[in-house]
C-alpha cells in the first residue's frame, strides 16, 4: 500500500501437515516509532499520472482490522483501496 502498487509483493505457499491441525501465518513488517501519525502512499510516488490507489489509515485502525478481520468482506488490502475509476 505504501509504494501505491509501484511494488508488488511475491506469491508464497504454505504448506501445512494436515494431521497436525490448522497453520496460521502472519508476516507483519510495518512497525512504525510514530503510531499517531497517517500513513499511506508515499507522496514521492504519487502524480497526477498516477493518483494514489490507498487511502490513508491509522496504524491502529489497520492492526485492530488486521486481527478482528473487521473488513466488510474486503482483504485487508482491498478494504484501503481507492476505486479511482468513478467520475
Amino acid at each position: 500500500m505504501m509504494s501505491n502498487d509501484e511494488y508488488k509483493s511475491v506469491q508464497h505457499r504454505v504448506l501445512a501437515n494436515p494431521v497436525e491441525g490448522a497453520r496460521v501465518s502472519i508476516a507483519v513488517f510495518f512497525n512504525p516509532s510514530n503510531r499517531e501519525g497517517l500513513f499511506g502512499p508515499f507522496p514521492e510516488l504519487i502524480s497526477t499520472t498516477k493518483p494514489a490507489v490507498y487511502r490513508q489509515f491509522k496504524y491502529e485502525d489497520y492492526m485492530r482490522r488486521f486481527f478482528t478481520k473487521e473488513l466488510d468482506g474486503k482483504t485487508l488490502t482491498n478494504f484501503y483501496k481507492i476505486d479511482n475509476t468513478k467520475a
